[in-house]
C-alpha cells in the first residue's frame, strides 16, 4: 500500500503470496481503501507466477528468509523483469529475539545466496535502523 502512490494511477502493483488467506486480506483492504492498482497473484513455492514479463522492479520485503526453495524462486524472477529492472531485497539487519518470525538472514547470508544466482549486486543501503536494502540487477545492465 505504501507503493500505491509511488507507482501512480497508471502503475500496477502485483502482490504475490502462496497464501490465499494473505491475498484475501490484501483484496479486502484494497476494496476498503479504494486502491485500484494492486492485483493479487497466487504464486508457487518456487515461482511467483507473475502475469507479466516486463516488470520494472521486484521488491521482496522480509520474504527471502521464508522461502522453501530460495534459489529456484530467485532464478524464476529473471523471466518477469525488464532488462534494466532491479531486484530489491529488504531483510532485517539482525534477528528479532522473541519474535514469531523465523530469524532473518544476515547481510552475508543474503549476499552468499545471491552470488549463486544470475543477479549482480548493485549496492546495499544501510540507512534504515533495522533493515538492509539489497539492490541487484541482471548482468549487462
Amino acid at each position: 500500500f505504501h507503493l500505491d502512490q509511488r507507482v501512480g494511477k497508471e502503475g500496477k502493483i502485483f502482490e504475490n503470496d502462496i497464501s490465499r488467506k494473505g491475498l484475501g486480506e490484501i483484496q479486502s483492504r484494497s476494496k476498503r481503501e479504494g486502491v485500484n492498482n494492486i492485483e493479487t497473484v497466487l504464486g508457487e513455492i518456487d515461482d511467483p507466477l507473475f502475469p507479466r514479463k516486463d516488470l520494472d522492479m521486484i521488491i521482496m520485503v522480509y520474504v527471502l528468509h521464508h522461502l522453501e526453495k530460495p534459489l529456484e524462486f530467485l532464478d524464476n524472477l529473471k523471466k518477469y523483469l525488464k532488462p534494466e529492472a532491479r531486484l530489491v531485497i529488504i531483510e532485517r539487519n539482525a534477528p528479532i529475539r522473541g519474535s514469531h518470525y523465523p530469524d532473518f538472514l544476515t547481510k552475508s547470508q543474503v549476499q552468499e545466496m545471491l552470488q549463486k544466482t544470475i543477479f549482480q549486486m548493485d549496492r546495499i543501503e544501510t540507512f534504515l535502523p533495522k533493515d538492509n536494502i539489497f539492490l541487484y540487477k541482471l548482468p549487462g545492465h
